[in-house]
């Protein structure tokens, strides 16, 4: 009985490592198996990410292949791209390589997943955060108090808008575009705002650089600057001079006439009155001589030559008064976040009341009328009376006729 007991328990050894091998062999050692990104971290400028997953030898049973596969997820969570190693024997080591490039990739994080034989062994993840390009072709002109800005679009693929800040007082900046203006002010051509800056720019110069805007990752709102761009001046025009309430000096009376041969009069600015043929003439802004008709020297005069040409010289000018200051004018306001909203027109909710017409009011208006006119309640009761006269008269009227038959 011991013997067998014995050979009971040699069996049950035996049986016990069979079963060991058995279940070596139907899980593989993902233990040693493993992924390396480089660079890994957060990246802030723009490079080739590469990842290398690699399992070593007899990581799998015995006599069994095995597969290694790379996958890479974008930052919304679609598989971006994948690569395999094909099929490796199980004595030999297996690895695969891919890459990520980040130049033209929006921002956000990535996920290499190293699986073997579509099991998952190893991930690795990184944050992809470069800053947009700084602008180019930054420029600016005047247009009264209107400055028009124009700059080349940046090529980012999740590029959020553009700043434009007024660094004349370079300790305080002013943000004139707070939060950005969308890539809706650009086309094929280029990028272009239109600002107005009131009345108080005129006769000043300002300095200007532009900042494009990059999202961090397509889930957040957030954005990453380029830093300025080159700056650039705008020197607005001075205010225009004020209408002149006046007429042009020389006084709107003539002062001295002088008469010539040939009978042509000239009138002077203010001046005493005087001269004699071929004498010469002085007084307000006109001075010289008249010969033959026609006034000579300096000043401006009219000639009764053509005294509608000479009298223009001295109407009075007159210019339209400076137009009202328009408010600033910006172009786009950058996008609402999706799931929110903005009233477009600043209004409150009207109600717009009904008016019902019934129809039998008329009707019922026309027939009290006529009952009041018409009084009925009267004219029945005259129509009573009437009617009892009558029979009192037929009546009468039979009496009678038995009384002139009885006589008969």
């Amino acid at each position: 009985m011991r013997r067998a007991f014995q050979v009971a328990g040699r069996a049950g050894v035996v049986v016990g490592m069979g079963g060991a091998v058995v279940g070596l062999a139907a899980a593989p050692a993902l233990a040693s198996s493993s992924l390396t990104v480089s660079p890994s971290g957060t990246i802030t400028s723009n490079t080739t990410v590469t990842a290398t997953g690699t399992d070593s030898a007899n990581a799998t049973a015995i006599g069994q292949s095995r597969t290694l596969t790379l996958n890479l997820s974008d930052p919304s969570g679609g598989s971006l791209q994948q690569w395999s190693s094909g099929s490796i024997a199980s004595t030999k080591s297996a690895s695969v390589k891919g890459s990520l490039d980040t130049t033209g990739a929006i921002n956000g994080a990535y996920t290499f997943t190293l699986k073997i034989n579509g099991t998952t062994a190893q991930t690795s993840t990184v944050t992809v955060r470069v800053a947009p390009a700084k602008v180019a072709n930054f420029n600016a002109s005047p247009s009264g108090t209107v400055a028009h800005f124009t700059w080349s679009a940046n090529g980012e693929p999740d590029l959020a808008g553009y700043d434009i800040v007024d660094v004349t007082d370079s300790s305080n900046p002013r943000d004139l575009t707070p939060g950005g203006v969308g890539t809706n002010v650009c086309d094929s051509s280029g990028c272009a705002v239109d600002i107005d800056f009131g009345s108080g720019a005129q006769g000043t110069t300002r300095n200007f650089v532009i900042d494009a805007l990059r999202y961090t990752s397509p889930s957040h709102s957030a954005t990453i600057s380029s830093g300025d761009s080159a700056p650039v001046s705008v020197n607005f025009p001075a205010p225009p001079p004020p209408p002149s309430s006046g007429g042009p000096s020389g006084g709107t009376s003539g002062g001295s006439t002088s008469t010539g041969s040939g009978g042509s009069t000239s009138t002077g600015g203010s001046g005493s009155t005087g001269g004699t043929t071929g004498s010469s003439t002085s007084g307000g802004t006109t001075s010289g001589s008249t010969k033959g008709g026609k006034t000579s020297g300096s000043g401006r005069g009219i000639t009764t030559n053509r005294p509608s040409a000479a009298l223009k010289a001295y109407l009075p000018s007159f210019s339209a008064a400076a137009a009202p200051n328009l408010p600033s004018v910006i172009t786009e306001v950058k996008p609402l976040p999706e799931g929110t909203y903005k009233p477009t027109l600043a209004y409150p909710d009207q109600v717009i009341g009904q008016t019902t017409h019934d129809k039998t009011q008329p009707v019922a208006a026309f027939r009290n009328e006529v009952v009041r006119v018409l009084n009925v309640a009267a004219v029945w009761k005259s129509l009573a009376g009437a009617v009892l006269v009558l029979l009192m008269a037929a009546h009468l009227r039979a009496w009678v006729a038995g009384v002139e038959r009885m006589d008969v």
